[in-house]
């Protein structure tokens, strides 16, 4: 892990500088390392945008090391197992020669001393640091390790496993009856099933959301591959290894025996399931989607870690006056004093469902009743009735257990608040406001690009003007955007591109004022940000913008009238995203890919 040093190049800034790259093949190479995960010096050599030489000779003359070309090198592989491989694989380094007590290592970022010192700590050895191409790392441990094409990769897998929840092998684990326990990774365990459970290991380990298995056939022919992808942050990352091209059809069979639901002999069709697994006494859950493709099933993992899910709203990276006014909306409730409605919209992914947690966990208090319809019920909150839907389940010739039908039933069970997991048609959205309308609280999710449109979105649904008028008190919409990393943050002016995007939007930026950016560590994997903040839009249904809501009104009309007449003065996303850059969380390329290109920058009223 890298120490933040704000005087410090990043590797963009050496390669324009050097005009080695022109400004639009770093843009190119920036976006491609981004869907990687490779470091960008490995991505403009990847798409030849320049010569592994003179990166290396820029870089490690920046870097003030000298460099070497691994492959062209022949290497001792014990001088590579004096260093263990999880170690090696984790922060890109390569231990190439042995001279008395001095051990010679290649690094991928050799400005890195606190690697440098790991190293020492661990070998007892004296470390000198030199330049070398991450690639060129990864394919020397892969020779050593025999985890290239299809080596069975035991050694990496274990290393994986370890290093993934901080165990050892001899560490002793309760097995549990009824779930999979993951982190029992030992030597005796059957080889498909300690791939698999690698897999899953490294996945919690790096805090990813996805899981992506897929098989491809190699550009060059010779060979054929299964590549595993983690989702982290919203971007796909490459993971450090591979599964064995022969072990391809035994893990994705492991896989669905896990599932208990899955027909394990039926490879020509999608199939759906579950998997429920113990990680350090935590119980983690997978939605799992396996379908079939021209290389052999490809199988995608939703991870859904209950622990995990944030409740407290106050953690939830909302801006101090856009969370009072959304809380002063849910005061009062009980004794059907409190009603209406309050939808939360965005893409997929983008936190909706736990900012409704959030929500119902800060009303939630013994004197109320809270029901909830969801598919699937993602986090367990203690005192609240929780239902899961099952489109599935037929009941009758043209009923099936939806949220419209949970939603009528709930009426029926005298609910202060109800929660139901998504507006999606015509039925749920009539429901909702008849329930809001005869005192009951609702909250929901729908699926827009931002508050002014779910206006429009409803109308047309069918619901009348005024009824989504009368009923509707707020809508919250939002993003999710990757947060600058903390131990590599470092402060930088402004450029005129950025000054500009603040000026299109009506946000004030300072004189002086400095933004951030990560320069990459071994915490980001060298991508500058680690974790996720959200960016917000609040839309209160006031006095303006209900006499706007009732004339035949688009997007825009609402939106110009929240932002430039009403009383709230509506904060964009934006602008509430612009904000969170001014105070050093993200950054400038992230809000605006964060927010839906669909999304108006606002205009100010003349």
């Amino acid at each position: 892990m890298q120490r933040s040093n704000p005087g410090r190049k990043t590797t963009k800034e050496i390669l324009l500088e050097a005009r080695l790259v022109t400004p639009e093949g770093i843009l190119q190479a920036e976006k491609e390392s981004v869907k990687t995960g490779r470091p960008l010096q490995q991505t403009v050599i990847d798409l030849k945008l320049s010569d592994k030489v003179d990166v290396l000779q820029i870089l490690s003359r920046e870097f003030r090391t000298k460099a070497v070309d691994l492959a062209e090198m022949e290497i001792d592989p014990d001088v590579v197992k004096i260093l263990p491989e999880g170690d090696a694989r984790r922060h890109i380094v390569l231990p190439f020669a042995k001279e008395d007590q001095v051990l010679l290592v290649a690094m991928a970022d050799p400005r890195d001393f606190l690697v440098s010192e790991d190293i020492h700590i661990r070998t007892g050895l004296e470390v000198q640091r030199y330049m070398a191409m991450p690639e060129d790392i990864m394919k020397e441990l892969d020779k050593v390790y025999g985890l290239a094409g299809g080596g069975k990769g035991e050694e990496l897998l274990k290393s994986v496993a370890e290093t993934a929840l901080n165990i050892g092998s001899d560490e002793k684990l309760e097995k549990l009856e009824t779930k999979t326990d993951v982190t029992e990774v030992d030597a005796s365990a059957p080889e498909v099933e300690k791939i698999a459970n690698g897999v899953i290991l490294s996945a919690l380990g790096q805090k990813a959301s996805d899981i992506h298995i897929e098989p491809f056939e190699d550009p060059t022919g010779r060979t054929s591959r299964v590549l595993v992808r983690y989702r982290v942050d919203g971007f796909l990352r490459a993971a450090p290894f591979q599964i064995p091209w022969s072990f391809r059809n035994a893990v994705m069979a492991k896989i669905k025996i896990m599932t208990n639901s899955m027909n394990i002999t039926e490879r020509r069709i999608p199939q759906s399931g579950r998997i429920q697994v113990m990680a350090k006494g935590s119980p983690i859950e997978f939605r799992v989607e396996i379908i079939p493709t021209v290389y052999g099933e490809s199988c995608v993992m939703r991870i859904l870690d209950r622990k995990a899910v944030q409740v407290d709203i106050q953690k939830l990276g909302f801006l101090p006056d856009t969370l009072d006014r959304f809380l002063g909306l849910l005061k009062g409730v009980g004794g059907k004093k409190n009603f209406g409605i309050v939808l939360v919209c965005g893409p997929t992914g983008s936190g909706k469902s736990t900012t409704l947690y959030a929500a119902l966990n800060h009303i939630n208090r013994p004197d109320i009743k809270i029901l909830t319809a969801e598919n699937p019920v993602e986090y367990n909150l203690d005192g609240i009735v929780q239902v899961q839907v099952n489109p599935d389940l037929k009941m009758g010739e043209d009923k099936c257990f939806d949220f419209s039908l949970a939603l009528r039933s709930f009426l029926r069970l005298d609910p202060d608040v109800i929660m139901v997991g998504e507006i999606r048609d015509q039925e749920t959205s009539h429901i909702a406001m008849e329930a809001a309308m005869t005192g009951h609280l609702v909250f929901s999710t729908i699926h827009t690009n931002d508050a002014p449109s779910t206006i429009t979105r409803l109308m047309d649904m069918g619901i009348p003007g005024f009824m989504v008028a009368s009923t509707l008190k707020c809508v919250l919409a939002q993003r999710l955007c990757r947060r600058i990393c903390p131990q590599c943050r470092a402060p930088r002016a402004p450029n005129p591109e950025e000054v500009e995007v603040f000026r299109n939007n009506n946000v004030s930026l300072p004189p002086g004022a400095q933004l951030f950016q990560g320069a990459g560590c071994a915490n980001c994997n060298g991508s500058g940000y680690k974790g996720r903040m959200g960016i917000h839009e609040l839309l209160v249904i006031d006095e303006t913008v209900r006499n706007v809501v009732l004339k035949d009104v688009t997007a825009d009309m609402v939106r110009d009238a929240a932002v430039n007449k009403s009383p709230q003065k509506m904060r964009t996303i934006i602008m509430d995203g612009l904000q969170k850059v001014l105070e050093g969380g993200t950054s400038v390329r992230e809000v605006l890919g964060g927010a839906s290109d669909e999304v108006e920058p606002v205009k100010p009223a003349h």
